[in-house]
């Protein structure tokens, strides 16, 4: 009897150091919200600990629930070893709730409802990103020599192009395939959304340029890409693009973007080397939208009726990047835009830009769309306050 009692003793003190050691290989991460906000849905981006560290299968639980999170796993620089994970959460205002990150098989999928991003090859050399909410692409240099070389169905244009869809899968592949077998494919609504924005030399959604006595210069087509991460939660990338501006100012950039689940806008990080101001800014198409500007908030945004629908199209800055905006309005085709002028911080500016279109039922209206506008300002000046224990 005495041996079977030190055996039962045995037994459960191991299961007690197992248990104790498995809870110090989690991590306890607390996430607050700072704000008088409800923050509906937000990524929180963890570096991976060092005791976790080469481990590439990992689990986000809520502590409360015990309810596992979709999660990503990041590795940017390809070295089979990961940087961070990145999971969403909703708080109330004021609330802190807190997450184990711990090693484990993810059981939770996104399906197809995820962001993602690629280079198209069959369309010329497009660069196309999504994500639940929104799509956009951008053009290649094999797009731009067309152009140059006076061949059909080129684009030289740095700007950006919107996808206006309305479902929340991916739509990026399908869209590009109906375009292969039937031309002009989406530019039709076939129940998904459509292809009918114009972007031509003008910035579009979100392009890049430069200011020189009172003109704007905008960015070339990209002469080089990387996909840095590409879903469930984030899909990032790298644009490279020819030098730009005039002559005896021309400047060098290279595009960051990104785009997170949930969100109508991408992110772009933008270096530069050659200019301490960049512009960044929407196309206000043939003129007959309402232009509103916050510069509290630091957004502006154009809202215009867009072929029987509506549409808005808005950029919000950091205000440490922020510099002025302007209005430019002109008889030639595409060079009137609202600019948002952006002032570099050792050598970078960051800005977001995006847009709903009213078909997809996201927003109730412009009011909406800019009370919408006015909380993601505010969650970029008052970010998620993110502890690990």
């Amino acid at each position: 009897m005495r041996l079977k009692l030190q055996y039962a003793t045995m037994a459960m003190l191991l299961l007690l150091v197992s248990s104790c050691i498995e809870r110090q290989n989690d991590t306890t991460v607390t996430v607050s919200n700072p704000t008088d906000l409800e923050r509906l849905l937000e990524t929180v981006r963890v570096d991976i600990p060092d005791h976790l560290s080469g481990i590439t299968s990992l689990v986000v639980m809520d502590k409360e629930t015990k309810k596992e999170l979709l999660t990503q796993i990041v590795d940017e620089n390809g070295d089979n070893i990961p940087e961070s994970i990145l999971f969403q959460v909703a708080l109330q205002a004021g609330e802190t709730r807190q997450y184990i990150l711990k090693a484990g098989e993810a059981t939770v999928s996104a399906g197809e409802v995820r962001t993602f991003g690629r280079f198209v090859p069959e369309r010329t050399d497009d660069f196309t990103w999504e994500n639940d909410k929104v799509a956009f692409r951008v053009y290649g240099p094999t797009a731009q020599r067309m152009v140059e070389e006076g061949i059909p169905g080129g684009t030289f244009s740095g700007g950006v192009d919107c996808w206006l869809k309305k479902v929340d899968y991916s739509i990026i592949d399908k869209w590009y395939a109906g375009n292969t077998a039937e031309p002009g494919y989406y530019h039709n609504d076939h129940g998904e959304g459509l292809d009918n924005y114009h972007v031509g030399p003008s910035l579009g959604c979100g392009g890049t340029g430069v200011m020189y006595n009172a003109e704007l210069y905008t960015s070339k087509n990209f002469t080089a890409y990387e996909v840095l991460t590409n879903g469930p939660i984030e899909t990032k990338f790298k644009l490279e693009s020819a030098a730009f501006g005039p002559k005896e100012k021309e400047v060098n950039q290279l595009k960051v973007g990104s785009i997170e689940l949930g969100s109508n806008f991408t992110k772009y990080v933008i270096h530069i080397d050659g200019s301490d101001n960049l512009t960044t800014g929407v196309t206000l198409h043939d003129k007959t939208g309402e232009i509103n500007v916050d510069e509290k908030a630091c957004w502006g945004d154009y809202w215009a009726p867009h072929e029987g629908k509506e549409l808005g199209n808005a950029i919000v800055v950091d205000p440490k990047y922020y510099a002025r905006y302007s209005e430019v309005i002109s008889e030639e085709k595409d060079k009137s835009h609202l600019l948002m002028h952006l002032k570099a911080i050792n050598g970078k500016v960051e800005y977001y830009a995006g847009f709903t279109w009213s078909d997809s039922q996201q927003f109730a209206g412009k009011e909406a769309w800019h009370q919408y506008l006015n909380q993601f300002a505010q969650q970029i000046q008052s970010p998620l306050v993110v502890t690990i224990q």
